[in-house]
């Protein structure tokens, strides 16, 4: 008896959870341990910023092994895959993101979106960049699986015992400061603010404006390693999302670092360059500290950044024939 009591409290303790992650951050980007490696999802103005192409895929897998009696199977888990492209044309660079999220619990998203950014280059050596992001959001319920709080919900109603998703336009913008050492950046996720209903007029789950304050920088300590603080800042509806850390790189090939998300948990991350620094690879472990009692405890997250060879978009020089040189 005891038995089915606890199971019953860590059920009902995972349903308000899953319920308050739905209804505050349904349309929150997924929070990341690694966000700092991966501006490119947060800020259009990083597509093709530098000098590199480059593809990474970035996943997460949230609260790893928990599981109750009445959700689906697996995890809640994340994974983005990104490409940069500078183009060497104009200043102009190129992204491409694609995401799927998904949960045990029936609700899962997936975003295409094209990037385009201008970067502006400064007599310092410094960029500001300017980027747009257009595409598409898709957002999914299993109305077999998916439970809610309250019954008479229109959304409870309509998906019962059924599948149902939409794909609706959704934009972005982003304004950027680079140097070698510092980046500072702002990106605005959902500024058309489009609505998901589902074909039915009673229901409105609106993507709400999403802001992305994020910074970092390198400082060298001496010829062999260097410190990197990073921070961000999220602010979706009415709420502040902020986390920070640094970390510790040793001869630009390996580093260890730490961070902390407010109100969620603590970060243990490592990474290292391969293949002449064409490969990177980074894992970042979470340690839940709110509301632990009802999840599991931790997270996982790694990401895989390949550089690929030099690539260069350029108008075709077509050579002028005169009467002095023909």
């Amino acid at each position: 008896m005891q038995g089915i009591i606890h199971i019953l409290d860590k059920s009902i303790k995972y349903a308000l959870l899953v319920f308050l992650s739905i209804s505050a951050f349904a349309q929150q980007d997924p929070g990341l341990s690694l966000a700092h490696l991966n501006t490119l999802y947060f800020n259009p103005a990083a597509a093709g910023v530098g000098r590199d192409a480059y593809v990474q895929n970035h996943y997460r897998n949230q609260w790893t092994s928990y599981e109750t009696s009445q959700d689906g199977s697996g995890n809640l888990g994340t994974n983005i895959i990104g490409l940069s492209l500078p183009l060497n044309f104009q200043n102009l660079g190129m992204g491409l993101i694609v995401m799927n999220d998904k949960t045990p619990s029936g609700v899962g998203q997936q975003v295409v979106r094209l990037q385009l950014a201008y970067h502006f280059p400064l007599a310092s050596g410094a960029r500001v960049s300017f980027g747009a992001g257009f595409g598409m959001h898709n957002k999914s319920f299993d109305g077999q699986i998916f439970r809610v709080r309250d019954a008479n919900d229109p959304l409870a109603v309509d998906i019962s015992g059924r599948q149902v998703s939409q794909s609706i336009p959704d934009f972005n913008a982003g304004l950027l400061y680079s140097t070698d050492l510092l980046e500072v950046g702002l990106g605005v996720g959902h500024l058309n603010q489009s609505s998901f209903d589902f074909g039915n007029p009673n229901i409105k789950l609106a993507n709400q404006l999403a802001i992305n304050l994020h910074a970092k920088g390198t400082i060298g300590l001496n010829d062999r390693f260097d410190v990197t603080p990073f921070g961000q800042l999220i602010y979706y509806s009415g709420i502040f999302l902020p986390q920070g850390g640094a970390k510790v790189t040793y001869q630009q090939q390996f580093w260890v670092g730490a961070a902390y998300r407010w109100d969620d948990a603590s970060s243990f991350m490592t990474g290292i360059s391969v293949l002449n620094n064409r490969l990177d690879i980074a894992y970042a472990l979470d340690l839940s500290l709110v509301n632990a009692s009802a999840k599991a405890n931790l997270s996982h997250e790694i990401m895989l950044r390949f550089v690929l060879p030099s690539f260069q978009l350029a108008p075709r020089i077509i050579p002028v024939k005169t009467p002095r040189f023909n």
